[in-house]
């Protein structure tokens, strides 16, 4: 598994810093692709991770999104990373 970062990290939020190093981390500690999807679900846990950015899922990878500033329901245009597997 390879963790790309495609995109800067946009510093909107206090909580942002510690939430993206949290990302990292988890996803850096996961092996297989059933390691990755049950760590998403337990960062998707945390009320902030979900404010602050969207993921999913396609047939090989995973993305992270950051949340937009103005309308969170939305998602900057460029992913901020991808990870594949």
């Amino acid at each position: 598994m390879e963790i790309k970062i495609e995109n800067i990290l946009i510093l909107w939020d206090e909580k942002v810093t510690d939430i993206f190093v949290s990302l990292i981390n988890t996803l850096s500690l996961s092996f297989s692709e059933t390691e990755i999807r049950n760590s998403m679900a337990k960062l998707s846990e945390n009320e902030n991770f979900g404010r602050l950015f969207a993921y999913g899922f396609g047939a090989h990878h995973l993305w992270v999104a950051q949340r937009m500033i103005t309308d969170p329901e939305k998602v900057m245009e460029n992913r901020l990373l991808i990870v594949e597997f």
